[in-house]
């Protein structure tokens, strides 16, 4: 397998009970970073995935970290790494071949951006959604209902957002897959480990654009996102997502937003779709 000449990038992929898909998503990473870029963070894993794919990496680079978070184990990975770029790549996110090129291609283009990230595809090839977006707030919240209302009716049943042409401004994009400038991290400070799960990168994101950098989308970059391997309860999952919603409303005040989601909650207790 080759290997790139210049380690621009290190690659780091967080693990917990990640499954059979962990294995291509390394190889992938490999293939494109290298063995010795390659930095799998395994926290707590029971399945054995982890343990799996440690003959694919690089001696040291199977990290077990302590189950406190998505935001805590990248955090760990970027402390002891050095590369210019660190690219956070999911356990199910599998990188199509040029991808970590694109992505360093479109970095080097564009001097200013902090964060960029790839044109993220569902396994049809459609575009998936919410992979990028505008940042939260109590209008685009009641907007993005009407959004999916007018989706569903026109077939579009994975809601699947236009997919960029060039090059793309955007407010956020998704962690699965993220191509991060380490002197923007410098700057704008590490991902906020009060996240548990969600939300985290939105408001890395927002964070970059207040320390005066861009987050893009690179549509010459491609990554296939599988979604939901790592197993977790339902129930955690939900709580999970709502108290990282509530920590991003706190940090932004953005008390409509919280009072309007709290609502919606009520109403689908109510209805007995609280999941």
């Amino acid at each position: 397998m080759s290997q790139p000449s210049t380690p621009e990038a290190d690659v780091v992929i967080v693990v917990h009970n990640a499954g059979e898909l962990l294995r291509p998503v390394v190889n992938s990473a490999v293939a494109q970073a290298g063995m010795d870029q390659v930095w799998v963070m395994d926290a707590e894993s029971t399945d054995g995935s982890a343990s799996a794919i440690a003959g694919s990496i690089s001696p040291g680079h199977l990290r077990a970290v302590p189950n406190q978070g998505f935001s805590a184990a990248n955090n760990r990975a970027i402390e002891i790494t050095n590369s210019p770029f660190v690219l956070l790549l999911n356990p199910d996110a599998v990188l199509r071949e040029g991808a970590l090129a694109a992505l360093l291609e479109s970095a080097a283009r564009n001097p200013r951006a902090g964060i960029i990230g790839p044109a993220v595809l569902n396994p049809d090839g459609s575009a998936q959604a919410y992979s990028w977006g505008h940042f939260p707030s109590l209008v685009s919240f009641l907007w993005l209902r009407v959004w999916r209302f007018g989706k569903r009716l026109r077939g579009n049943k994975q809601l699947s957002p236009r997919i960029f042409e060039h090059t793309t401004p955007v407010d956020w994009v998704t962690g699965a897959c993220m191509l991060v400038r380490r002197s923007a991290i410098e700057a704008a400070g590490p991902m906020d480990e009060q996240f548990f799960i969600y939300w985290e990168d939105t408001e890395w994101c927002h964070r970059m654009h207040d320390h005066g950098w861009q987050v893009l989308v690179e549509p010459a970059a491609e990554v296939v996102h599988y979604r939901g391997v790592s197993a977790a309860p339902v129930g955690f999952v939900a709580q999970a997502y709502r108290d990282s919603l509530d920590h991003y409303c706190d940090l932004y005040g953005l008390w409509g937003l919280r009072a309007a989601t709290r609502l919606l909650r009520a109403v689908r207790h109510v209805m007995g779709r609280d999941r």
